[in-house]
């Protein structure tokens, strides 16, 4: 791949995170009165609070994707990685060598918990509250996984 396109490619991706940062930002502010929250606090959501709530976990579920999907397979393309074709975590390995990430294992937490997220159900309230609890903990370590990469990779944008 050409290293004009490789690198248009990551800016792509950075601004495609930071986007859904800052909004993950602004419903968490809107959800840090409720929090911790359990299964009573889930029950008692008012719409509005339920629309912050939908934005922040579609928001993680959106970063996590474009951060694992794109933003990590084109760092190591900028970086002309052997990558392509590695397995997911063989990517993460060679990501922490590199120090793009503090640890793979932090990492396959956060999408873990995007995971539980796209498989829970309304329904099942404790669950839910439970989950979103964790996503709201960790969005501190979402920003600091981010930062980490975005400042590794910028030097090579330039």
């Amino acid at each position: 791949m050409n290293d004009a396109l490789s690198k248009a490619k990551v800016e792509k991706a950075l601004r495609e995170c930071e986007t859904h940062l800052k909004r993950m930002n602004y419903a968490r502010g809107k959800l840090a009165a409720l929090m911790p929250m359990d299964e009573s606090g889930y029950l008692a959501l008012t719409e509005a609070q339920i629309e912050s709530l939908d934005q922040y976990i579609f928001r993680y579920i959106k970063m996590q994707d474009a951060m694992g999907e794109r933003l990590f397979r084109q760092m190591l393309d900028l970086l002309e990685e052997p990558a392509r074709s590695l397995p997911f975590l063989d990517k993460l390995n060679r990501l922490e060598q590199l120090g793009a990430i503090s640890s793979k294992e932090a990492w396959l937490k956060l999408r873990n918990l995007r995971n539980l997220l796209t498989h829970e159900y309304e329904d099942d309230s404790a669950s839910m509250s439970e989950v979103i609890n964790q996503v709201y903990v960790v969005y501190p370590e979402v920003e600091a996984t981010y930062q980490q990469a975005a400042n590794f990779i910028r030097p090579y944008l330039h």
